[in-house]
């Protein structure tokens, strides 16, 4: 599945679909609940297979995954755009009976970029709404020149041991990401065990007492070679000190040396200091990505 998105990525040169390391991220990532079998049920793999091949050949043409109770992705083979409708009947015709079952509220939510006009079109005659802008997809261009930074007097930036640092590194996430106070030393050492993960790209901002008031993880997917930001923050308690933009260019300095195919952050925050914060670092290319809706 990863190297589907990777591939789709370089045919379409754009992040309609995610990029590999967000999908990896659905196992590996550290906050909320462990990953379970159960999970499986939440991802679907849809497959053309070749029968003039003596046992059959298929490769996988779509992909879907689903964030409970109403949030899909739809991960569509460019070369085949017309298969949309029909998964968005499957997934609807789904939706509705588990609904009917556990007698919830059968409304479906989808994510779509707004310079994607074919998608909105098609989405809107089967009958979705656009409403809140959800998020940007933002990206850096490869050969912008990373400033200098100067940190305030007494707070340094390194990497992070995610089971030496647990307590700290659980704490500050959490104080920008709640459901990251989820996090147990278990996923903690998972996380650091996925294909995206490096301990070098791992940083926090150390305060003088030592707490970890910002930090940042710059995600280098082996298959694609693209590089993502996630996540980022700053704790409340240290705002406004620049130890957000800080850490992150450190984190793109360290990354430079890896050569990325492209440098992204795919779910960015449209809140007004989001919006500043990584447009002063340089990811200034950016499409938003609105939610759609549908009573199915």
């Amino acid at each position: 599945m990863r190297s589907f998105l990777a591939q789709s990525i370089g045919t379409t040169r754009s992040f309609r679909n995610w990029i590999p390391s967000q999908f990896e991220n659905i196992r590996y990532g550290p906050c909320g609940n462990e990953y379970t079998a159960n999970d499986n049920d939440l991802i679907n793999i849809w497959e053309s297979i070749d029968e003039s091949e003596e046992l059959g050949c298929s490769r996988i043409v779509a992909v879907t995954n689903k964030d409970p109770p109403s949030l899909y992705w739809i991960h569509i083979d460019p070369k085949h755009p017309e298969l949309e409708a029909d998964i968005v009947h499957v997934i609807e015709e789904e939706h509705r009976r588990l609904c009917v079952k556990e007698d919830e509220e059968s409304e479906i939510r989808i994510l779509i970029q707004e310079s994607d006009e074919d998608r909105q079109a098609l989405y809107a005659g089967l009958g979705y709404q656009k409403t809140d802008l959800w998020e940007y997809h933002r990206r850096r261009p490869k050969d912008l020149p990373i400033p200098e930074y100067e940190l305030p007097e007494g707070f340094a930036i390194r990497t992070v041991d995610v089971e030496e640092d647990f307590s700290k590194y659980r704490e500050v996430l959490a104080s920008v990401f709640p459901h990251c106070g989820k996090m147990t030393e278990r996923t903690a050492k998972i996380y650091a065990e996925a294909s995206f993960y490096n301990g070098e790209l791992d940083l926090a901002v150390v305060a003088p007492g030592g707490a970890f008031a910002a930090f940042v993880t710059v995600r280098l997917d082996p298959i694609s070679r693209i590089a993502e930001l996630e996540p980022v923050g700053t704790h409340p308690d240290y705002r406004r000190l620049g130890l957000g933009k800080s850490v992150i260019l450190e984190g793109l300095k360290r990354l430079q040396k890896h050569k990325p195919s492209a440098i992204c952050i795919p779910g960015a925050a449209a809140t007004e200091a989001a919006n500043r914060l990584y447009e002063s670092v340089g990811f200034t290319d950016k499409v938003a990505v609105y939610l759609w809706r549908k009573t199915a």
